[in-house]
């Protein structure tokens, strides 16, 4: 107990120099797991659930709930002027605002010759971006719009085989990843099941199919995804997730080199969670001991989120 103990202490105070992740990350994503707060960005009217400020090192956010009215606000990064969450108990809102400053055109200096000043002209631009959401029929239902993107996403209770959960989203896109101008779309549905056991345990199981036609071939993918998240003392918890997808349509495997399995740990400080993502996992299982002693030139973590709840 005490390495176990002295191993994650290492690990937690490795990590704070990285980016953020969330609990989910670790678990096969957001939408599989509807008690977490990062299902808000795509099922709006989860904001009326949640009572927490968290951040990731990066931005702060703060939800709270006033006589039956839920308020929450982003500090936002970049051009972002403001980014507010509403609910009303049933339904939920959520409102961004940019706007990014024109930028005059330079001509290049011709007495500099070993440096290119030129400065291409630019408009001014503001961007908004809405999200609504609220049960219907059933389901949870989320739409999501700004100026180039536009999305839904339904996700609703559905006995089918060894599942009893159905989630579903379609994008459309303002443009392709090369930047041309035509546009691209997105489907995905996923059946999954989430199976809670007396020993702390929480276990999902996923299989699903998903359509893109972001590259010229387009995919067709059949995708599993497994995940585990299960209590290793009453303060510190680990998270394992592993994702398989086939190309169906181009009949070869989809996954992304090293990022079939991921990995994740959670503290509960009482109000405070601390939540990571870890990076080097397979040194760990490899090399226990260097860890357990504090020998590791390379940190296992990956990024961090620490929430606050009440």
């Amino acid at each position: 107990m005490k390495n176990v103990k002295t191993l994650l202490i290492l690990i937690s105070i490795s990590t704070f120099m990285f980016a953020s992740a969330t609990r989910t990350d670790a678990l096969g994503g957001a939408g599989f797991w509807a008690d977490d707060y990062a299902n808000i960005s795509n099922f709006p009217s989860s904001v009326n659930n949640h009572n927490v400020a968290w951040t990731d090192g990066t931005d702060f956010t703060s939800i709270w709930n006033i006589d039956g009215t839920t308020w929450g606000f982003t500090g936002g990064t970049g051009d972002d002027v403001a980014n507010v969450m509403w609910g009303n108990g049933t339904m939920g809102v959520t409102f961004g605002l940019g706007m990014t400053a024109a930028v005059d055109a330079v001509a290049d200096d011709a007495a500099t010759t070993d440096i290119d000043e030129t400065v291409l002209a630019d408009d001014a631009v503001t961007d908004i971006d809405i999200g609504f959401g609220m049960p219907l029929a059933g389901m949870d239902f989320g739409f999501h719009t700004n100026t180039t993107d536009h999305g839904v996403n339904l996700r609703r209770a559905q006995d089918i085989w060894v599942w009893d959960h159905v989630l579903v989203g379609a994008n459309i896109m303002g443009e392709t990843v090369d930047g041309a101008d035509d546009g691209y779309m997105a489907f995905n549905c996923d059946f999954y099941k989430n199976q809670t056991y007396a020993s702390g345990t929480s276990g999902l199981f996923a299989l699903g199919v998903g359509y893109n036609d972001m590259t010229e071939d387009g995919a067709f993918n059949l995708n599993w995804t497994f995940g585990v998240e299960s209590a290793m003392t009453d303060w510190a918890t680990l998270r394992v997730a592993y994702t398989h997808a086939y190309d169906l349509m181009n009949q070869t495997g989809a996954d992304e080199a090293g990022n079939a399995v991921v990995m994740g740990l959670g503290f509960n400080y009482g109000s405070f969670n601390l939540d990571m993502s870890l990076n080097s996992y397979d040194a760990l299982l490899n090399d226990p001991v260097r860890y357990v002693n504090g020998r590791n030139a390379d940190a296992l973590g990956a990024g961090w989120t620490i929430s606050y709840n009440w």
